[in-house]
């Protein structure tokens, strides 16, 4: 759910003044959709043909796999992409958001200039065909406010993306959850502020972007972003369980749990680079006794 930042201007309307432009109406907004999941649903009336989702067996789906043994997609085929230009927005996206806001028009600098890190901006992204991937995707992805700068806002992708990756004939736009991305201010579609919701606990932060195994079972070590929530599988779980990570610059939230996952999210202000997160159950009889560890690299 997002609350009004501002109210959207149209050209029969006067000039709003700032956080007035925007104009979610939250009520609007709960009988159409949420905001989220990176605002896929705004496009999934587009070129969607179930088979867009399969691919052929002949085909060879390349993905990254930065997480296991399987080789890194090479350079030359990497899902990227860049932003989309607002201005050229197909007309039945603009009248979806006309029809869930009452009308369109892409945030004023006055806007962005007032933006804090309570806010979410929208934006466009479209994928560079690569070599054996000629066919574009486009997506429109939601970011949390992190710094507004003169000419781009800095912002975490705060919702799952859909087209990342490559599949079948399709190149991926290389977006992640979890990444800053530096958004100049002419692309972005939309400002919000998310309203506060009744959820506690596991997910109050969304779905995770991950989930991770211990690493002394698996043997990896896994790429996270602060700000951003993941999974840990934990063997069992226990009101004695503490966790403990080995590098004091290192801040992070125990979300909660679900089953015998434990959620978590690394704070923003965290330093990057490795840290290891320890479980250890506190034993009334013999003291702390190892539970599982995971090996992290803390991206920007």
């Amino acid at each position: 759910m997002l609350d009004p930042v501002s109210r959207f201007n149209t050209e029969e309307e006067e000039p709003m003044t700032a956080m007035r432009t925007v104009g979610i109406v939250a009520a609007t907004l709960a009988t159409t959709a949420v905001i989220g999941g990176g605002a896929y649903w705004l496009y999934k009336r587009r070129k969607k043909k179930k088979d867009d989702e399969l691919a052929d067996d002949d085909d060879v789906v390349l993905k990254d796999f930065e997480d296991d043994d399987d080789p890194i997609t090479p350079d030359d085929i990497r899902p990227r992409g860049g932003f989309m230009d607002r201005n050229t927005l197909p007309d039945d996206v603009k009248q979806e958001f006309i029809e869930a806001f009452g009308g369109y028009a892409p945030p004023k600098d006055e806007i962005l200039d007032n933006l804090t890190q309570e806010d979410v901006i929208l934006f466009g992204v479209k994928s560079e065909p690569v070599p054996g991937y000629p066919e574009v995707r486009e997506e429109i992805l939601t970011a949390k406010v992190r710094t507004v700068e003169d000419t781009v806002i800095r912002a975490r992708i705060s919702e799952p993306e859909e087209f990342s990756a490559h599949l079948g004939s399709y190149a991926g736009h290389g977006f992640r959850f979890g990444e800053m991305v530096e958004v100049p201010r002419g692309v972005i579609i939309f400002a919000a502020r998310p309203k506060p919701t009744d959820v506690t606990g596991y997910g109050k932060h969304g779905r995770p972007a991950g989930t991770f195994e211990s690493s002394h079972v698996t043997k990896k070590s896994y790429d996270v972003h602060p700000g951003t929530p993941y999974d840990l599988v934990m063997p069992y779980i226990t009101d004695d369980i503490e966790f403990h990570v080995d590098r004091a610059m290192v801040r992070f939230e125990l979300v909660g749990t679900k089953g015998l996952h434990q959620q978590i999210v690394f704070k923003e202000g965290s330093m990057h680079g490795d840290v290891t997160l320890r479980a250890l159950d506190r034993d009334p009889k013999t003291g702390l006794v190892f539970v599982a560890r995971w090996n992290f690299h803390i991206e920007p």
